[in-house]
């Protein structure tokens, strides 16, 4: 299953959070028949509300499709009561929205040990940025609705793009019963934060994917050469990048005897290919990719290579190839390729 896989790769064992915080907060209102004059009023019928559930957190998890956002069906409720329906809810949603590592840690944490004793309830919604967070009051359970009141914390400034998030409520075993198809009540206000930190989201969107270097030495044909950097996800593309660069550089005395072996239409089924070219002030060492992650969609190398001075002819340049499964890359934009230096950041 889809879930398995993605929780196999992103832990070897995971941490249950801890839950013995949780109540019911129940308090179901008892109606007492007022009297005037000895003479009982007529008070009218009035569905009595409890309260349930405790907010457990806030998760961005963008979505990949291209559906406008009124035909989603956002907001909605989902109630688990076990294990499988987690996963099942997992596996039949993972290629719709971008989900995070944090977020696959925490729907593995619901075990079915830890539904012998509670509920977990996902709200999922549309917000107008991916740098916020939420607080949340427990939920107002009717016989006619569920109400949900949420606090959307928002940095000053903070970029506005529209995305998705799951909001997870937790609560003992039974609060949740029955509200499924219960009409919805979603009431949202905001709170502007003003500090000047990084935005506390980050964490939710950050992850960590492996990859692996290969660099052939492909000196330049011209007297001042730039870094190249682009994205090469088909063979097609590999060969135009080999058309496209091969008349400012030597791909033929290394790198060309691998085009079509090594890099052939199999492998890129398997793996993506973020190709740089690096013109270095020296021969040795040669540059590798020392750092790799992926940042609300965006993918960040970091090169560890002594680029020459401003004025200073390389004495080689190199292609450095980095692969990446392309199952670690789903819903990243491959042309918003961000990369830096080691040694410049030092």
């Amino acid at each position: 299953m889809a879930f398995n896989r993605v929780v196999a790769a992103v832990v070897a064992a995971l941490l249950i959070f801890g839950l013995s915080g949780c109540s019911d907060m129940r308090g179901d209102a008892e109606i007492s028949p007022q009297t005037t004059a000895g003479t009982a009023a007529e008070i009218p019928a009035v569905s009595p509300v409890r309260t349930a559930g405790e907010f457990y957190g806030s998760f961005l998890t963008m979505y990949l499709g291209s559906t406008p956002p009124d035909m989603r069906g956002m907001p909605y409720v989902k109630v688990f009561h076990s294990q499988e329906e987690v996963e099942n809810y997992y596996d039949s949603t993972y290629e719709d929205f971008f989900y995070g590592t944090v977020f696959t840690m925490s729907m593995a944490s619901f075990t079915d040990e830890f539904f012998e004793s509670f509920d977990m309830m996902i709200l999922v919604i549309d917000e107008p940025s991916s740098y916020l967070n939420h607080t949340a009051d427990p939920i107002e359970i009717s016989d006619d609705e569920i109400k949900i009141n949420i606090v959307r914390h928002i940095q000053e400034d903070a970029p506005m793009s529209p995305t998705q998030y799951h909001l997870i409520f937790i609560a003992p075993r039974g609060s949740f019963d029955g509200i499924d198809g219960k009409k919805l009540s979603l009431e949202i206000s905001e709170v502007t934060d003003t500090l000047n930190t990084a935005f506390d989201s980050e964490r939710y969107r950050i992850y960590y994917p492996e990859f692996w270097n290969f660099c052939y030495r492909t000196d330049a044909f011209i007297e001042d050469p730039q870094v190249v950097v682009d994205a090469i996800s088909s063979y097609d593309e590999l060969v135009y990048f080999f058309d496209r660069y091969g008349a400012d550089f030597d791909f033929e005395s290394e790198f060309r005897k691998y085009v079509g072996t090594l890099y052939n239409m199999d492998a890129f089924e398997r793996y993506v290919i973020l190709a740089t070219i690096i013109p270095c002030a020296h021969e040795k060492p040669e540059p590798e990719t020392t750092e790799a992650f992926v940042n609300n969609r965006e993918i960040y190398l970091t090169i560890d290579a002594e680029q020459p001075e401003e004025g200073e002819k390389p004495e080689a340049c190199y292609l450095l190839l980095t692969a990446i499964e392309r199952s670690e890359l789903q819903g990243v934009h491959l042309e918003w390729f961000n990369l830096s230096f080691a040694d410049a950041a030092e």
